[in-house]
């Protein structure tokens, strides 16, 4: 196999239908995480995307994107990547070993790599949750209806919504800058609230979205969403699509009817605006949040882990790992662990929790 490593600027017409192609005929690549699209949005806000192209016989086979710093790798868009690896047929076989030599990467780190991808190393397994519209929204809630009352008590709330604030309407391409803005504004305010880092306070992570919700293509786009009561804003989503996902990405609701679910009546009757659009999955996202196995039947396998060769930059980060375990396990070290939360970012570094994650890797 022969693999070339380039930029997205070095990628043609030909290499971009490819691409294309490539991923349609892989159902477990559907996700718009894997889309051209979505690669070429991350490389005009970051300066150190790559793209490893993987050949047979003169046929390319796959695209691998990644970040990579100093030949430490992360996957395409870090944090706001809920899917990422090599973008290939079904059947395709390559050597992780070679495509990160070939790449010039000491390792690459992955949390959300399809589990068909594994590399031969110690992953944990992990899971996207989503909603199986592949048949219509009708037998999907059918199916919840008969797993429970959950679903029946959020169908009450609605009604209780619907009489003392309105009729539902849910504004599913919705192009008011204003929603926008309030969801970027009350999903920094969540972050926060939760203790989290705030997603929006990094100039890059704002523009990449802006980006993409720009972007209105039939097989990638951005997704503004909007569900009212009355006039009132109940719930918003920005998330992205391709002709067989709907990606919850970035949701937010109204507080003040926190007791009313706004956010699921907002997820319910997205799913059903986007089965009628012909979307066969609402991919939620891996995440412990109780809504997303509540409304799952569904989920993608994921496998997170390191894939790694024998290098100095290895040995350091193996090193890392082992100092940031005695700092958060060590008596000695806990006094200083504020001042090292406080440090986060710093230069561009940042300071990871042990086990599988580096302790220094990547703002």
């Amino acid at each position: 196999m022969k693999i070339q490593l380039l930029r997205m600027e070095d990628l043609g017409r030909n290499e971009r239908a490819r691409w294309r192609a490539l991923q349609a005929a892989n159902p477990t690549l559907a996700s718009p995480c894997f889309s051209w699209d979505f690669a070429e949005a991350v490389d005009a806000v970051h300066d150190d995307v790559f793209v490893a192209v993987l050949e047979e016989d003169g046929v390319i086979v796959g695209f691998f994107p990644f970040q990579r710093r100093l030949g430490a790798g992360r996957p395409l868009g870090g944090r706001m990547s809920d899917h990422h690896g090599v973008v290939a047929a079904p059947g395709t076989h390559w050597h992780w070993g070679e495509l990160l030599l070939r790449a010039r990467l000491s390792y690459w780190q992955f949390d959300h790599l399809p589990a068909w991808q594994c590399p031969p190393v110690m992953v944990r397994h992990a899971a996207s949750p989503g909603l199986d519209l592949s048949g219509g929204f009708e037998p999907w809630l059918q199916r919840k209806l008969a797993a429970g009352q959950s679903m029946r008590k959020l169908q009450r709330a609605m009604r209780k919504l619907e009489r003392e604030l309105g009729p539902l309407k849910l504004d599913l391409h919705s192009h008011d800058d204003h929603a926008f803005a309030t969801v970027l504004r009350l999903k920094s305010e969540q972050c926060l609230r939760t203790g989290e880092a705030d997603l929006f306070a990094t100039a890059w992570k704002r523009e990449l979205v802006e980006r993409i919700r720009a972007i209105d293509r039939e097989d990638f786009g951005g997704r503004l969403s909007t569900l009212h009561a009355g006039d009132t804003l109940l719930a918003a989503h920005f998330g992205m699509h391709t002709p067989q996902v709907w990606h919850w990405w970035f949701p937010v609701y109204n507080r003040e009817f926190a007791p009313l679910s706004p956010g699921l009546v907002m997820l319910v009757e997205t799913a059903r605006a986007a089965a009628g659009e012909g979307h066969r999955l609402l991919d939620l996202g891996k995440g412990d949040e109780p809504y997303k196995s509540q409304m799952a039947d569904t989920a993608m396998p994921l496998v997170e882990g390191l894939a790694a060769r024998p290098t100095a930059l290895t040995a350091a980060r193996h090193l890392r790992k082992r100092v940031g375990a005695w700092l958060r396990t060590s008596r000695w070290a806990r006094p200083a662990l504020p001042l090292l939360q406080r440090l986060r970012g710093l230069a561009g570094w940042v300071v990871f929790v042990p086990d599988l994650q580096p302790l220094a890797l990547f703002a």
